[in-house]
């Protein structure tokens, strides 16, 4: 097991009075990238890291080679599974236990593996294979177990995703209990048009679920509480835009950004306070979206704001995620609510 500590202070941004959120920028040092993926109730922020030169075609999914961090009151801690030559962390619990995936050789496979994984407080490191994907890939892409969110309770979520060289498509979700799969494809009620391409990508402590799938020509937002179930686009809910969904807190507050895994222009980050709020007899309603940019803007003309996304969310509405400089830098950052 590879670890290291340092410690580094967060300055925030400047912002105007009127901006929505705070910022402040997080960097591995000597890191060439850096994503902020999750952020537990605790302040806690985990994620990963690049030190080669390669820049992501998939935003959801990394396919270049990461290493594991987790930053603790300014200090950063870098976490590689043992043995594993990759490792990706894409969530944390309030007890600190984290999920992602990582890469690995093995003697029976002419190529690398991938296995997601449950890495416990308590220093254990736990397999989490969707059944079908813990074999040997037989072409340059594989379909690998994707874990996302790890609530208290400790259910995982996550999708089965397509990776190769450049590029990641998800394939479908699933929720993860007491050793158990269950998979989690919702379709959009009343739509004679087929859904795919499904995939959980977070859960909140009371146990509400947020995602993504593709359906109607778009790439939509989704979310479930108990029996209940919305599908959304940002900026409209009415099949605008495609839309990812990455974050759901315990207050249904919903974070995710413009554009889906086959898009390549997304780059808009959106934050939504408790999606129903003005449901009236559960008639589906418009989000409040509040728009998510880290301070700044791009050298394109017109010049717009930089491009953000977000990843992970706490009840505190503390958001984490990555956002791309004007030199196409890629940086993590930590959004306070001025809420």
């Amino acid at each position: 097991m590879l670890r290291f500590s340092f410690t580094l202070l967060l300055i925030a941004v400047t912002h105007p009075l009127f901006a929505q959120f705070t910022y402040a920028p997080i960097n591995v040092p000597g890191a060439t990238s850096t994503e902020a993926r999750g952020i537990n109730n605790n302040g806690e922020i985990v994620g990963f890291y690049d030190i080669s030169s390669c820049v992501e075609q998939s935003m959801e999914v990394p396919t270049c080679p990461t290493h594991g961090f987790k930053l603790v009151n300014g200090r950063y801690i870098e976490l590689m599974v043992p043995t594993s030559f990759r490792t990706a962390i894409m969530g944390v619990n309030d007890y600190g236990d984290l999920v992602g995936f990582y890469v690995t050789s093995e003697l029976t496979c002419s190529s690398s593996v991938y296995h997601g994984f449950i890495w416990y407080h308590t220093n254990a490191v736990r397999k989490l294979d969707y059944p079908g994907t813990d074999v040997c890939p037989t072409s340059s892409s594989a379909a690998i177990t994707v874990p996302f969110g790890i609530n208290k309770a400790g259910i995982v979520v996550g999708g089965v995703w397509g990776i190769g060289p450049n590029s990641s498509f998800p394939g479908r979700g699933w929720v993860w209990r007491n050793g158990t799969f269950s998979t989690m494809n919702p379709t959009l009620p009343g739509n004679p048009a087929g859904a795919c391409c499904w995939s959980v990508t977070g859960i909140s402590n009371t146990g509400v679920l947020a995602g993504l799938l593709f359906q109607s020509d778009f790439w939509q937002a989704w979310m479930k509480a108990g029996t209940d179930q919305d599908f959304f686009t940002y900026p409209t809910v009415n099949q605008c835009c495609d839309t990812t969904a990455m974050g759901v807190n315990s207050a249904v507050d919903m974070i995710g950004f413009d554009g889906g895994p086959s898009s390549f222009s997304a780059g808009n980050g959106w934050f939504t306070k408790h999606i129903e709020l003005n449901e009236v007899n559960d008639t589906e309603v418009k989000p409040n979206f509040i728009k998510m940019a880290y301070p700044g803007q791009t050298n394109i003309q017109p010049p717009g704001p930089l491009p953000t996304f977000p990843f992970g969310i706490n009840d505190a509405r503390g958001v984490v995620g990555t956002y791309f400089d004007t030199n196409n830098q890629q940086h993590g950052f930590l959004a306070k609510p001025n809420f």
